[in-house]
Order: structure tokens, then C-alpha cells, then sequence
């Protein structure tokens, strides 16, 4: 509400160095004032006249019309009221009344107002231009437009787009054969130096009609017109009879178009060079001409351009040269010697192939001695290993081994069938099949007696003591039933040591389980025709009973073997570690078993457990915890 004329003048003619305002009462039903002062500029003004029906006396103050309910009023329109009326505020700050999102403290926004009535419109903020991209290619229609300070959904700053409604052409885009400016630059197709040339054609003017284009007559078109072909390669557009598909002739022309002139032709000779003048050339350097060129002859058997006294009429000599281009370089010349083929390369030759020539040919020696020219281990002084062949030609093999452990020395490191042939005893123990494991705890283990779960095949060892002492039984084959004869346990045993390797019997299947392995050292094996011991084996497992040989006739323990089915082993009593056992344990037929299976860890730290698939081995058929074992094998070393 504005202010009254008269009023403002009597203010400005009573108080003119103060601010002068109107007070009225009359809109919230007080009094109305006639002169107020704020001579403290509070905005309360010291009049008492603002009497209310009872008798109060109160101050008035101004109030400034807020046409936009904002909380701030116009600066321009105020009153004085001892109450604030319906519409006014006492803060008079605000630079737009019409319009509530302006006033101080409010934040600017990009909309061309000063908001926050400090002066500025829109600080820091830009209004720019936008173009609407309808196909979302990235580029914009500069035919629709909008103003703001960030870019509306579906907007973009570029304004290059020539066709909106499609996102495969715009000024990125490549120029291809569709009768479309793609790239936007008013250039279409084939007028576009920008046309993708996988899309069009690149033609050549093939004025003689000989299916070849001029090359300097290149076009890049959408489509071929008259005379246009795809092959540029005519050297000569205006000659039918010039193209790369003439043939060559020896008429001063390039008739075929490949650079050279008469080279190539059909009806020319090749010339050979002769660089050194003996009337003999290189048949690596040649020349097609009509003419021989300079320093040229047809002949083409020179072996050396370069020397004049080579050649294939001159004389062989023994100067490491092929002097008379026979392909052979010395070997017919007449100081040459003989040289025997050494094609093991172990220094000797074989007397039975031998060349001649000034100097030894590759793989070739003087002398003649080799036996066996195709293996390098085999030659006059090699070394000789037990079991092995003649390998230093005297015509003799070397001796067997004589055990496991002498052949793992010699050199057989793989577990398997060896020979072996144990010396000392008159030829008792004649040469023999045994198996050696060269693996396990370092090798060299000869198997002396192996014992399987079918008493069929294990009664074969069921021997009297001269038939352990002498006699080989078996088969020393995986699986079979096999006993080296006993005067040989001592030689093959002559290190002390001792291992016992056990395929337990599955509980469930009945089958193999992984074998187990334990050892012994620091024992001796003492064997004579009458008796046999095995003594101060120290080992995890008690692999003997006691140290003395039991068989069906002798030893401290005959009726483990005769009463039980044992074969001949070391007793004291009947036992756990049996090599078979049959009695109380296994009543239909002897069966190898032992005690510790479960008990005692191998080796590698397994029980039969751990190697069984079912995790436990077959037990035996009454109390005392034994269990069947498919093989027992015994080893020394």
C-alpha cells in the first residue's frame, strides 16, 4: 500500500534528516498515528498513541507489503502498524515481489534473473545454445533449438546434423556409394574425395579394348561406366597388342608391360655371365637377350667365375677347390687319401665305407677300428658295464652283474627284469632273471622271494633247505611266485639292508591295494648249505621273527612250514609276518599275512589304510588282528 502525499510532506518538513513513513492503525483496527519517529532506526517508533480498546499504550513499527509470500516485502511499499497485517513483513529487501524464487539468500539459478538480489544475474553460469538430436547420433538439427545452461535430455551442443532423422549420417560419418550425403559436406557419392573406397569402385580408361586400363586414368566411381574396367595395368593404352597378358617379343617393345624391354622374350636365348674370361659361365648369372650381353657365353658349367683355372677342363688338386667343376673338391685328385665314416662321431671308422679325398670328409676319420659305427658307445677302449654288450671291440661282452645294486652302479636305473650272475659259488647258482627295484630308498634292491594270495602258485616254494640253499623257484616277473636260491643272499645282500614291500588285500574288492614299504639296515646275511641267518636288522617293523632259516627239514621253526604252510622263512615261532600262513588264520588254504599293516607306517608314511580303496585290508578269519596280504615281496641289497 503506498504511502499518503500530505503525511510524506509533514514528515519531510518536521524530521527532514530522518526517514519519514505513514502510520496508520487502520487495517488491524488500532489507532492511527499521526507523526512516528524511530530516532534510534529499530523500526519502533517512541509514539504511544497505538491505544488498544483497553487503554494500552504500545510502539508502532513500518511493515513491508510481501506481494509474493516470499518473507520478503517490497522496499517501496510500506506502512506503520502497532500490528503486522495480513500480507507484510518487517524485512523490506526483497528485488522482485512478484516473484517468490527471488530474494536475498536465495540460490541462483540459470534462468536470466538475479535471484538471490546481489546485483548479478546469473554469476558464473552461461546460457547456451542447444540442438535437439533426435537420432542420437551425436550431432544436432540447428533447425530446433532451445536456450539453457546445461545441455536438455536429447540435446547437444553440435548443430552440424544434416539429416536428424537418421543416425547414420552426420558429419562424422564416412561417404559411402547410397546416393546419400552422408558426411554431411553437400557432396554425394563419387563427388565426395571422402567416399569409403571399400564401398566403391576404382576404374581405369581402357581406350584399346584389350581388357587393361590406363593407370593414370584412375577413377573412383559408384558404379563403372563405358570404357571403365577395374585392371589398371596397360603400360600402353593405345595398343591392343601391349598388356600385361602379351607375350614378350623381341621387337625393342615392352610388349608385356613388366618394365623391361625385350628381356623376357619369348624368342630369346639365355646368356651366361663369364666374368673371368675362360669361355665357361655362371649358371647362377644369366641374362634372356636376343644378343649376348658383354662378357656373356652360352655355355653355363663354370663352377668359379671368378678364377680363370677353374673350370670343367681344368686338372683336380688337392688345394681344397673343386678345379674341375665335377662337384667334387679333391677327392679325385692325385695326393688324395682314404678316410673311413666315423657316422657315430666317437673318433673311430668303419673299415667298411670309406672315401678318398685330400682332407676327411664330414663325419669321417683315418682310422678303421670301430665294431659298431652307429652307436657312440661302442669303439676300442670304451667303458664296459656288467650285463652289457662288447663295447670296447675286444669281441667279449663283460661279465653280468651280480646283483641289483652293481647294476644300479653300472648304470641301470629303471626297476624291471636284470640278469645277473653271482661268482664264488662253482657254478651253483648259474646266471638268472631277477627283478631289481631301482627306485625305491635310493634302488638297488634285488628281489629274493615274492609269495602271492593263491596257494596254488605260493606252494611251489615249500622247500627243504637244500632246495632253498641251490635251487632258483619261480618266476621273477611282477605277480609271480619267485625265490632266488639262498647261496646267492649273501652277495646280493652284502650291504646290509633289507626291504620288505607289501600289497595288501582290499577289504571290499578283494583286489591290490598300493604297495607298502618298509626297511631295514645295519643287518648281515650269513648263508651256508646248512644253515642261513639273518641278524641285527634294525627297523620300524619286525621283518623276522629271529634270525634263522626255517624249512620243511630244518630250522628252529619246521612246523610253521610243515603244520601251516609257510614257506621256508626266519622263525622262531609261528608268526605274523609270515610269507603265507594258513591254520587258525585262514582256514581254506595258505594265504601270505602280517600283523603291522595297519599299525605301523611304511616308508612314505602309509598304512594299509591309506592305500586301500575300501581304507582297510582284509582281515583275516579269526581273532589277532592279521590281515591278508595278495603279494610279499622280500628284497636285499
Amino acid at each position: 500500500m503506498a504511502a499518503h502525499a500530505p503525511e510524506a510532506t509533514l514528515r519531510s518538513t518536521l524530521l527532514p534528516a530522518l526517514p519519514i513513513f505513514l502510520a496508520a492503525c487502520g487495517p488491524v483496527g488500532g489507532e492511527k498515528l499521526n507523526t512516528n519517529v524511530d530516532a534510534d532506526g529499530d523500526g519502533i517508533f517512541a509514539v504511544n498513541d497505538c491505544n488498544d480498546q483497553d487503554g494500552m499504550i504500545g510502539k508502532s513499527a513500518v511493515y513491508y507489503y510481501d506481494g509474493d509470500r516470499d518473507g520478503h516485502g517490497t522496499p517501496a511499499v510500506f506502512e506503520t502498524f502497532c500490528e503486522a497485517p495480513e500480507g507484510y513483513v518487517k524485512v523490506g529487501d526483497d528485488c522482485d515481489d512478484e516473484n517468490p524464487l527471488v530474494y536475498p539468500g536465495f540460490g541462483e539459478l540459470c534462468d536470466g534473473i538475479d535471484n538471490d538480489c546481489d546485483g548479478e544475474i546469473d554469476p558464473g553460469m552461461v546460457m547456451l545454445p542447444w540442438y535437439a538430436d533426435t537420432d542420437a547420433d551425436g550431432y544436432g538439427d540447428v533447425a530446433s533449438t532451445v536456450q539453457d545452461c546445461t545441455a536438455p535430455e536429447g540435446f547437444v551442443e553440435d548443430a552440424a546434423d544434416c539429416a536428424d532423422a537418421d543416425a547414420a549420417v552426420n558429419p562424422g560419418a564416412t561417404e559411402v556409394c547410397n546416393e546419400l550425403d552422408d558426411d554431411c559436406d553437400t557432396l554425394v557419392d563419387a563427388d565426395d574425395d571422402s567416399l569409403d573406397g571399400s564401398s566403391a569402385l576404382v576404374v581405369y580408361t581402357d581406350g584399346d579394348g584389350d581388357g587393361y586400363g590406363d593407370p593414370a586414368s584412375a577413377a573412383v566411381v559408384c558404379e563403372a561406366g563405358a570404357w571403365q574396367i577395374a585392371d589398371g595395368q596397360d603400360c600402353d593404352d593405345s595398343t591392343a597388342a601391349v598388356s600385361p597378358a602379351a607375350v614378350e617379343l623381341c621387337n625393342g617393345e615392352d610388349d608385356d608391360c613388366d618394365g623391361e624391354i625385350d628381356i623376357d622374350a619369348t624368342d630369346a636365348s639365355i646368356w651366361y655371365a663369364d666374368s673371368d674370361g675362360d669361355g665357361f659361365g655362371n649358371a647362377t648369372t644369366s641374362a634372356m637377350a636376343c644378343d649376348a650381353p658383354a662378357d656373356h657365353v652360352a655355355d653355363d658349367s663354370d663352377c668359379d667365375d671368378s678364377t680363370a683355372a677353374v673350370n670343367p677342363f681344368a686338372t683336380e688338386v688337392c688345394d681344397t677347390i673343386d678345379n674341375n667343376c665335377d662337384g667334387v673338391i679333391d677327392t679325385d685328385a692325385a695326393d688324395v687319401g682314404t678316410w673311413y665314416a666315423d657316422a657315430d662321431g666317437d673318433g673311430y671308422g668303419d673299415a667298411s665305407i670309406s672315401s678318398v679325398g685330400c682332407a676327411a670328409p664330414a663325419n669321417a676319420v683315418a682310422d678303421a677300428t670301430d665294431c659298431d659305427d652307429t652307436d657312440a658307445t661302442v669303439f676300442p677302449g670304451a667303458a664296459e658295464v656288467c650285463g652289457g654288450s662288447d663295447l670296447d671291440c675286444d669281441l667279449s661282452a663283460p661279465e653280468m652283474c651280480s646283483s641289483c645294486a652293481e647294476a644300479l652302479a653300472d648304470g641301470y636305473t629303471t626297476d624291471g627284469l636284470t640278469f645277473i650272475d653271482v661268482d664264488g659259488f662253482g657254478g651253483a647258482v648259474p646266471e638268472l632273471q631277477v627283478w631289481c627295484d631301482q627306485t625305491t630308498d635310493g634302488g638297488g634292491w634285488t628281489l629274493v622271494q615274492r609269495t602271492v594270495w593263491d596257494w596254488a602258485d605260493t606252494s611251489l616254494l615249500l622247500t627243504d633247505y637244500a632246495d632253498w640253499y641251490g635251487v632258483h623257484q619261480g618266476d621273477a616277473t611282477t605277480g609271480e611266485v619267485f625265490r632266488l636260491a639262498g647261496v646267492a643272499w649273501s652277495v646280493v645282500g652284502a650291504g646290509g639292508e633289507m626291504l620288505g614291500v607289501h600289497h595288501a588285500r582290499d577289504s571290499s574288492s578283494l583286489g591290490d591295494c598300493d604297495p607298502l614299504y618298509y626297511t631295514g639296515s645295519g643287518g648281515t646275511v650269513t648263508v651256508t648249505s646248512t644253515a642261513a641267518d639273518l641278524g641285527a636288522f634294525s627297523s620300524t617293523v619286525s621283518l623276522t621273527n629271529a634270525a634263522e632259516l626255517s624249512t620243511t627239514d630244518a630250522g628252529p621253526s619246521t612246523d610253521c612250514v610243515n603244520d601251516y604252510g609257510g614257506v621256508p622263512w626266519f622263525y622262531s615261532t609261528c608268526c605274523s609276518t609270515c610269507p603265507s600262513f594258513m591254520s587258525s588264520y585262514w582256514s581254506d588254504e595258505a594265504h601270505p599275512m602280517i600283523g603291522y599293516a595297519d599299525s605301523s607306517a611304511d616308508l612314505n608314511g602309509r598304512t594299509a589304510a591309506d592305500t586301500c580303496p575300501s581304507g582297510a585290508a582284509l582281515p583275516n578269519e579269526s581273532a589277532g588282528g592279521y590281515e591278508g596280504i595278495n603279494v610279499m615281496e622280500f628284497y636285499l641289497r
